[in-house]
């Protein structure tokens, strides 16, 4: 009877609480049965609803007032560790994908600046502005820190002394729901400082396009989705809406005396007072569609363009002669891979050749007889293609970016050369690394794969699709397990080197990042969820399921390493408990807040204590239980009003108080149990920190975000207690063993009353290498593990100070 009762109570719960949320008037759900199968489509809505839950929408300055929160924060406690404890990339610089070779990320914008087209801009989803002087050889970032680092549209004003950058935040997919665009950003320096620029435009911006009028350049047209079209007369200081409805795209004509816009809420129409009012509809023959594009060419500006994609998965062309009054189809609709252009869509005509044209959709096409025909051209450029754009002066060079980064060509798109050699722009879902080897790291990816690596900036992916959760075997580390998009499991049975589909008993339908989790204490145990709890006993071989069955998908898992029966599960905003190694659960959300639970974490020590983050909106951001769930309490503190995407406790030996909380502004780190909370270290970049990870046996802690790649905390605070209770008589530093060593040797120390402790790595020329301490102790003998992977063979030197006074030196020997 227990059991029946338990079953009636996860199944309703999971009615509530599935992987489906039940949002009233989902924009999820109105959209089209084509569009909803679709990959791109299905990551999107994983990624917004569970930050809108349980609302239909994000409110419009969410995220501006998490940003605001946090800078008060920082005033208030500046960052945890100090200054000498920095975030530090790790790559993927680049990442590798099979046939694509090099790949970065999403990038959805790419301008030559026409000055000096040695110079190229380029815009990332959630990678923010990126500057390359030697045509695309080498990159760097330019508005890390700024307010908003998702990338809607650039324009370039060249007429200025120097040119000047619009830099149109928000990412416009043409789906439902965003929030991250926050008005332009324009920059007079090439990039180097931005002035945020937002008076009329909306709260949240979604920059589908933006352009400058010819021989008026203080005046610019912006279309902004469902916002409408907007215009700005002082350089883009204020904004006017001058006609709402969804518009996809705009341009000027050459002489700029007249402006077009397009799109579901426009139609085709036309403006003759240099945009501002579009009073009259043009464009005869075309079929308005769910997104569309127009474009003419320089060369020849009676001749235009427009692609039109509809709910049915298919783009159309048409051509006008007339600057764009009447428009006839071209090519059969089938001719262009349409299936998700909603999503993935540019048109461009050459500036020099009103014969040549470029429809970008899964794939390039291109003509070069004026539409008569089209044919493929995207060989060994990654999929998924966002915008392109024309060398100023010669017409055979392009540039194009996608879901893979950029691509350049130098005769018109017949071959193409990757351009990602140090771009750091992936979009990590999960990361995780090697619990006895701290530099073999995984993470699964937005549309790049499984990305891996042992210890370089060049990441390569194990496998494709979109990546998930990775998980090392706790007492084999050969075993790995990972998964595609919707629990899709593989692993490797050699460490990484090779894969596997790994599904065999599997069933049911799994989130788009479902969990994966090893058994801490034997071998060969893993833990999976799609609407069920799966188990295998031989390293994913088979599955068996071991839980009741709901209709509810399981989100999130936790096994306790001090005693493995105990188990979360989540699904939504409801929590489970098992204590029978996850054979029966009872809900335990009680008192926890309706929105959906993003990472619970068990205290390393007790079963009884853990910790749930939320994403969403509201009160309530990180509870924690000391019961086993019976009663929750929320220490959430004084962090940001914003989605928590991960949680863990920081555990570098006593006491176990520490919690870091991974948010869509940045990491977070409280020492008080909650009380108060302060940003984790300085360094990070302005994009959302997705996932953490504690490597226990080096004491690194690592960020996967979901735009600027993996980063580190470049000092260790491993601060392990090695068993001597007993009060040190002085400060004293040991002699590393082994050494000599490869790769990895210890360093013991001892403190002998509270003080702020400092060791510092130098290599044989005296240069600083390492910070591996940075943190006040108590008194205690301490110890801590270098790594050598990433440093060559040779004497190193390490330094032992308290308060800044230096205690003792001592050198060490690495051989390989």
């Amino acid at each position: 009877m227990k059991n029946l009762f338990l079953f009636y109570l996860i199944f309703f719960s999971s009615l509530l609480y599935s992987q489906d949320l039940y949002i009233p008037n989902n924009p999820y759900d109105n959209v089209d049965l084509y569009n909803s199968k679709k990959n791109a489509f299905n990551r999107e809505r994983w990624f917004y609803e569970q930050r809108m839950y349980p609302n239909n929408y994000i409110p419009d300055n969410a995220y501006e007032n998490a940003f605001k929160q946090k800078e008060m924060l920082f005033k208030k406690s500046g960052y945890f560790f100090s200054k000498d404890i920095n975030w530090v990339s790790i790559g993927p610089t680049p990442g590798f994908y099979f046939s694509y070779g090099n790949i970065s990320s999403r990038v959805t914008s790419v301008k030559f600046d026409p000055r000096n087209p040695e110079t190229i801009y380029i815009g990332a989803a959630f990678g923010g502005i990126w500057k390359s002087t030697n045509s695309g050889m080498n990159w760097t970032p330019k508005t890390d820190f700024e307010i908003s680092l998702s990338t809607g549209s650039i324009a370039i004003d060249a007429t200025t002394k120097n040119s000047i950058i619009y830099y149109g935040t928000g990412e416009a997919t043409y789906s439902s729901v965003s929030y991250y665009g926050r008005g332009l950003l324009k920059s007079t320096n090439g990039g180097d400082t931005w002035t945020n620029h937002r008076t009329g435009l909306p709260t949240s911006t979604y920059f589908s396009r933006l352009i400058i009028r010819p021989g008026h350049n203080t005046e610019l047209l912006a279309a902004l989705g469902n916002s409408g079209i907007y215009r700005s007369t002082n350089s883009g200081q204020s904004w006017v809406q001058v006609r709402s409805g969804r518009c996809d795209d705009v341009l000027f004509s050459v002489t700029g005396d007249t402006a077009y816009a397009i799109g579901s809420g426009q139609n085709m129409r036309i403006s003759t007072d240099g945009g501002a009012t579009f009073p009259t509809e043009i464009g005869t023959g075309i079929v308005i569609g769910t997104r569309n594009h127009i474009a003419y060419c320089k060369s020849a500006p009676d001749i235009f363009y427009a692609s039109v994609y509809n709910s049915s998965g298919t783009v159309s062309v048409f051509k006008s002669t007339d600057k764009g009054l009447n428009f006839t189809q071209l090519v059969p609709s089938n001719t262009f891979s349409g299936g998700q252009a909603w999503y993935d869509f540019y048109l461009h005509v050459s500036p020099f050749n009103p014969d040549v044209a470029f429809v970008g959709t899964l794939t390039i096409f291109r003509t070069t007889d004026g539409g008569v025909t089209f044919q493929t051209i995207s060989g060994g450029v990654h999929v998924d293609q966002h915008n392109m754009d024309f060398h100023p002066t010669d017409p055979n060079k392009i540039f194009c970016v996608n879901d893979g980064g950029v691509w350049k060509s130098d005769d018109l798109g017949n071959t193409w050369s990757n351009m990602n050699t140090n771009l750091t722009l992936t979009q990590f879902y999960r990361m995780t690394s090697n619990p006895e080897n701290p530099f073999h790291l995984l993470g699964g990816t937005q549309d790049n794969g499984t990305q891996q690596t042992t210890g370089t900036l060049n990441w390569t992916a194990a496998y494709g699709g979109d990546g998930g959760e990775v998980c090392f075997g706790s007492k084999d580390q050969n075993y790995i397990l990972g998964e595609t998009q919707n629990n899709g499991v593989f692993r490797s049975t050699d460490k990484g080197l090779t894969w596997s589909g790994a599904t065999s008993g599997l069933s049911g339908s799994g989130s788009w990042v479902a969990p994966i989790m090893s058994h801490p204490d034997s071998a060969g145990i893993f833990y999976t969820a799609r609407q069920q709890v799966f188990k295998t006993t031989n390293n994913a071989a088979s599955w068996t399921a071991i839980s009741t069955g709901t209709s509810g998908t399981i989100r999130e898992m936790a096994i306790c390493r001090s005693k493995a029966a105990s188990m979360y599960a989540s699904s939504g905003s409801a929590l489970y408990y098992s204590s029978d190694g996850g054979l029966n659960y009872k809900l335990v959300s009680s008192g926890m807040p309706n929105r959906t639970i993003t990472g619970v974490y068990f205290h390393p020590d007790s079963f009884r204590v853990a910790v749930v983050c939320f994403s969403g909106f509201e009160a309530g951001k990180v509870y924690k239980t000391t019961d086993e769930g019976t009663t929750w309490f929320n220490i959430s503190g004084d962090l940001p009003d914003v989605p928590i995407n991960d949680v863990l406790i920081y555990y570098p030996g006593a006491p176990t108080s520490n919690y870091l909380a991974a948010t869509d502004v940045g990491v977070f780190m409280t020492s008080n149990f909650g009380a108060n909370w302060s940003e984790l270290a300085n360094g990070l970049p302005n994009t959302v920190a997705m996932h953490l990870d504690y490597n226990e046996s080096s004491g690194k802690i690592r960020i996967g975000t979901h735009g600027r790649g993996t980063w580190e905390i470049n000092g260790v605070i491993t601060g392990q207690n090695v068993g001597n209770t007993q009060i040190p008589q002085k400060h004293s530093l040991r002699q590393n063993y082994p050494n000599p060593f490869n790769p990895k040797t210890k360093i013991e120390y001892s403190i002998k009353e509270k003080g702020f402790v400092t060791m510092k790595v130098y290599d044989i020329l005296g240069n600083e290498i390492l910070t591996p301490v940075s943190k006040y102790h108590n008194a205690g003998n301490y110890e801590l593990t270098f790594f050598g992977e990433r440093y060559s063979s040779g004497m190193y030197f390490y330094s032992l100070f308290i308060d800044g006074v230096k205690i003792d030196s001592k050198k060490m020997i690495l051989i390989k």
